[in-house]
């Protein structure tokens, strides 16, 4: 005879410990919010109640969508009393560890949130590999989030085989069983979909409300993981042609008047790309105290950009922006995209043509963030990473060689190759785990921060590989551009602002003069570097420059930078900037940059935000719809 009745102990089990997980979701977003409170430091107490009230929304969604599997399992046995007891045990075994690693991810954002400004969607999974030879270092350099870890495990396991022991026997007819299984998958899909409205949410969903600034916090990696599509592109259509946009941003020729002398000899260029430097190191008018007293030289003897700009946030963003004029304006990075196909000119491939020779300098071991294929395809023939360094005793153990030995080796290297030549030249010293080599240990003072150290130690690195270059014969026939590939944790709250996260340097020094030394408080942007390369060598390839950047040789009133900061595009320029999200027309909002910046808006122009709310859409129509059909290039007519 067939039983009747059916058990709903599994149910009950799985919703009591779903029930603790969504509390673990929520004290995860207050172990994220306590640990990143500098990022966000305007809100109330008002604002803080409704960001873990709406992060719900998204936690729910999460736990849904994680869950299913063991729903459906239940679903498809549920009615078969005589595996009640089966199901007990594979209900405990499924949510102690699909949800256990998703809280885990929560706390490993917590900490890399620092690093990035966002919530790590799938791009995090392409870059395991970079960073799985450190995790024992990262390990012991997070250590408390390591045992917070182990313990939540450790709770949680306990908890659910109380749950388990303790569990409600209920049964209940066949006919409410049936019934009971429409409202479970009806509550699970409003759950995932994250409420009754039109559309399922998303992630620009937790901006809109109570505050785009607080997004972050109502978000959690899980959502962004499961939910997040590595490319989510649309078209723009603000202008009716994309040659239409292109006008709205071209400017009247600008003549470079005595900031380059006169040039007989062909020059070379060397790129340095700094790791994690931010403008708040080089101390006053800046930051608080300065940390690198060589580059501070440099500041002093070349054209420098105190209103510098990264256009991203991440390592492997900086390198397409410094190298092709590539905005950093996607969650996931262009080399690692679908689009990173499309033809876009980099500067080796634009300059060989000329008799350069080019080569890229990186001590990390090869492969990492690709740098090796990427400066490839943008044209550097050569790629000299850690493999290539012939002394592993310089090896930092994590990341790759130490900055001083590296950049020596990159000095030798350098002389070696034809002339004239262009070079890139990227550290990795100034980054966690902030290690620094045995000889330096007692000579370095710590900072304030784990970062100063290492900064320091970067700076007396180019201070030895400047004075090692000086004494070779390229080297007063050469242009340095040093910049930074992003900002790192900030020490002066000053800082701690979405455009204070992307403040870097950006220095144009020669040593014999040729780039007249000044201060310049324009705004500059890492894909401003691209054009000034080809500007100075004096290339006639402009029709090989993306329509994003500028030549840095050349003063400009449209000097402006493009960056992606809380879900929304924000321009900079002359002071002032303007921020858009893209999808909802009239969304945008004015204001005057902080104090962090030196340049002071001209409060004579009103019209100028109007301007640059038209020039942000056109680089953004320009950028998404270049993507999209692979045409990044025009012609000036």
């Amino acid at each position: 005879m067939i039983n009747n009745r059916v058990a709903l102990t599994p149910y009950i089990f799985l919703f009591k410990s779903l029930l603790f997980i969504l509390c673990g979701f929520i004290l995860t977003r207050f172990i994220f919010f306590i640990f990143n409170v500098n990022y966000f430091p305007d809100f109330n107490l008002d604002e803080l109640l409704s960001v873990f009230l709406h992060g719900l929304r998204f936690d729910l969604s999460s736990i849904a969508f994680l869950n299913t599997p063991i729903l459906l399992y239940l679903l498809s046995v549920g009615w078969a009393k005589s595996l009640t007891a089966f199901s007990n045990m594979v209900v405990f075994i499924y949510v102690l560890l699909v949800n256990t690693l998703a809280l885990f991810t929560n706390l490993i954002d917590t900490v890399y949130f620092a690093y990035t400004g966002r919530r790590s969607g799938p791009e995090i999974i392409s870059m395991f590999g970079d960073v799985s030879t450190q995790i024992p270092q990262l390990f012991v350099q997070y250590w408390p989030f390591v045992l917070l870890s182990f313990a939540l495990i450790i709770v949680t396991t306990i908890i659910f085989l109380r749950l388990k022991r303790n569990i409600q026997h209920i049964n209940i007819p066949l006919w409410k069983y049936s019934i009971f299984c429409l409202v479970i998958v009806f509550s699970f899909t409003l759950a995932a979909r994250g409420g009754f409205q039109s559309k399922p949410i998303r992630a620009l969903h937790a901006y809109s409300w109570p505050s785009s600034e607080l997004g972050a916090i109502v978000l959690n990696t899980p959502f962004m993981l499961l939910r997040q599509k590595t490319s989510e592109v649309k078209e723009l259509n603000y202008f009716s042609s994309d040659n239409d946009a292109y006008e709205v941003l071209k400017e009247s020729p600008i003549a470079r008047n005595d900031v380059v002398k006169v040039i007989s000899k062909k020059q070379n260029v060397v790129v340095i790309i700094l790791e994690s430097f931010s403008l708040e190191y080089f101390g006053p008018p800046y930051g608080k105290k300065n940390y690198v007293p060589f580059l501070t030289q440099l500041t002093e003897k070349g054209r420098f950009f105190p209103n510098g700009i990264a256009n991203g946030r991440r390592s492997i963003e900086a390198i397409p922006s410094v190298l092709s004029g590539m905005p950093s304006l996607m969650d996931e990075a262009f080399s690692r995209s679908i689009f990173q196909s499309n033809k876009v000119y980099g500067l080796g491939e634009i300059v060989k043509p000329y008799g350069y020779s080019t080569a890229f300098f990186h001590g990390a071991k090869n492969g990492s963030m690709y740098f090796d294929e990427t400066t490839y395809r943008f044209g550097f023939d050569k790629y000299f990473g850690r493999d290539e360094y012939p002394d592993d005793k310089d090896f930092d153990g994590q990341w790759g060689i130490f900055d001083e030995p590296f950049l020596q080796f990159t000095a030798d290297k350098l002389n070696q190759l034809k002339r004239p030549f262009l070079s890139g030249i990227f550290t990795i010293s100034s980054h966690p785990p902030y290690s620094l080599p045995t000889k330096y240990k007692n000579i370095i003072t710590e900072g304030d921060i784990p970062m100063h150290k290492v900064v320091q130690y970067t700076d007396l690195s180019l201070k030895a590989f400047f004075e090692k270059a000086s004494k070779m014969d390229w080297y007063k026939n050469t242009l340095f551009i040093i910049t930074a590939d992003h900002t790192s944790e900030n020490f002066d709250n000053d800082f701690a602002t979405p455009f204070g996260r992307h403040q870097i340097p950006i220095i144009l020094y020669h040593p014999a003069e040729k780039v007249k030394p000044d201060l310049v408080t324009e705004v500059a942007q890492q894909i401003d570097i691209p054009a000034t390369v080809i500007d100075f060598l004096a290339l006639p390839e402009t029709n090989k420059l993306l329509p994003f950047g500028r030549s840095l040789l050349r003063n400009s009133e449209q000097a402006s930078a493009l960056i992606k900061e809380n879900g929304s595009f924000w321009l900079l320029s002359q002071g002032k900037y303007v921020k858009l999200t893209i999808g909802k027309e009239q969304e945008y909002q004015y204001g005057t940059l902080p104090d962090t910046f030196t340049n002071k808006p001209d409060e004579t122009a009103p019209e100028f935000e109007a301007t640059l709310l038209q020039r942000n859409k056109a680089y953004l129509q320009l950028y998404f719809n270049g993507l999209i059909n692979n045409q990044h290039y025009f012609e000036s007519k």
